[in-house]
């Protein structure tokens, strides 16, 4: 076992956990490289570890369960309500969500930071287990995969992160980068 998740014990719902398995399931035979083998590769990946009887990484169970697009989010909310006390860091990239479980998170005076995908990376460099280069790149490569082309998901995805990777980075890494 590494030495991020002997430091780290990552949770998921059952909601989220549910939708890793649709992705797997709906992407039987996806194009090499393309976002679907991405998606069907990273969730299985996720899916091993949960299921994995030595691995730190858990699932809860949230009852009700929540059903629709944002059921995922839906999930978080909840467990955050009712154990927000067991959780240190709460990892999403939607922005309105992140917002919406942070209004969640002041109103129970919750210590908890909402963060984007990328940070979690941040915290590999943080504790000096990647270097800044590594990190970089990393980060570029999960905005790329993740397919996060737009002005705003980018300048998100990079939010409260105090790197700047345009100083390490080429100009070929410019449409993943944050804007000036």
């Amino acid at each position: 076992m590494g030495t991020v998740e002997r430091r780290v014990a990552p949770h998921t719902t059952n909601v989220c956990k549910h939708e890793l398995q649709h992705h797997v399931d709906s992407n039987k035979y996806p194009s090499k490289g393309s976002r679907g083998e991405y998606l069907k590769q990273g969730s299985q990946r996720v899916l091993d570890h949960l299921d994995g009887e030595s691995s730190p990484w858990s699932c809860v169970t949230v009852v009700p369960r929540p059903h629709g697009p944002d059921a995922g989010e839906q999930s978080l909310k909840q467990e955050l309500s009712e154990h927000g006390d067991s959780y240190q860091v709460v990892s999403l990239l939607d922005s309105v969500a992140r917002q919406s479980l942070r209004r969640l998170i002041d109103e129970h005076q919750y210590d908890i930071d909402a963060v984007g995908p990328p940070y979690l990376l941040y915290v590999l460099l943080d504790t000096d287990l990647i270097s800044k280069a590594e990190f970089c790149t990393a980060t570029v490569e999960l905005i790329r995969t993740e397919g996060w082309t737009g002005y705003e998901v980018v300048k998100n995805a990079w939010a409260s992160i105090p790197v700047d990777c345009a100083k390490i980075l080429d100009d070929e890494y410019d449409d993943a980068l944050p804007p000036n």
